[in-house]
C-alpha cells in the first residue's frame, strides 16, 4: 500500500470581530447609522411629578390621538403621571385613556406594549373600582394574554400587573 501525501495549502482566513462582519471594507460604500427612536419604559419610581399638570392636559389628549408610536408612548407615561400624582384631573379622560391602553397593548412594538401595561397597572392602582366597564374587561383579558406571551420583556411586566 502506498501512502500518498498531498500538500494542502492552508487558506488564510481573515478573522473579523462581530462588529466588522457587516461593514463594507470601502468607506464610501458604508451607510450612515440609522437614527431610530429608542424608548425605554420607566418604572413607577422613575416617573417624576408634573410641575404644571393643567398645561400638560391638552398635550396628553393630542398625544393619545397621535399616529406616531413614540408620541403615544410619551403620552402613556404622562397618563401614568396623572394617575399617580393628579388622579382627579385624569377622571374625565379615563375612558379614552383605557381605550388607548388597550389599543397599545395590541401593538407589536415591545416598548409601547410594555409602557401600556405599566400604565394600566398605575391606573388600576389609582382608580380601582372606577374602571368597571367594557374597556376594563378587555384590559383584563389582554393582560392575561400578554402574561402568557413569549416576549420576555412584555411577559414579565404583565406578570407584575
Amino acid at each position: 500500500m502506498f501512502r500518498l501525501r498531498m500538500a494542502v495549502k492552508e487558506k488564510k482566513v481573515q478573522r473579523f470581530s462581530s462588529n466588522q462582519r457587516n461593514i463594507s471594507p470601502h468607506p464610501r460604500l458604508r451607510e450612515p447609522p440609522l437614527n431610530l427612536p429608542t424608548i425605554r419604559p420607566r418604572t413607577t419610581p422613575q416617573i417624576p411629578t408634573l410641575p404644571n399638570p393643567e398645561s400638560k392636559f391638552q398635550s396628553l389628549i393630542e398625544g393619545l390621538d397621535s399616529k406616531d408610536w413614540t408620541k403615544v408612548c410619551e403620552s402613556l407615561n404622562d397618563a401614568r403621571r396623572f394617575a399617580l400624582y393628579h388622579s382627579s384631573l385624569l377622571v374625565p379622560l379615563l375612558e379614552k385613556v383605557t381605550v388607548v391602553v388597550v389599543k397599545s397593548m395590541k401593538n407589536p412594538r415591545s416598548a409601547l406594549c410594555k409602557t401600556s401595561i405599566m400604565a394600566s397597572s398605575d391606573i388600576f392602582k389609582a382608580f380601582g373600582d372606577q374602571l368597571l366597564g367594557s374597556n376594563s374587561d378587555a384590559l383584563d383579558s389582554l393582560l392575561l394574554l400578554k402574561a402568557s406571551q413569549d416576549k420576555k420583556l412584555v411577559c414579565e411586566e404583565a406578570d407584575k400587573t
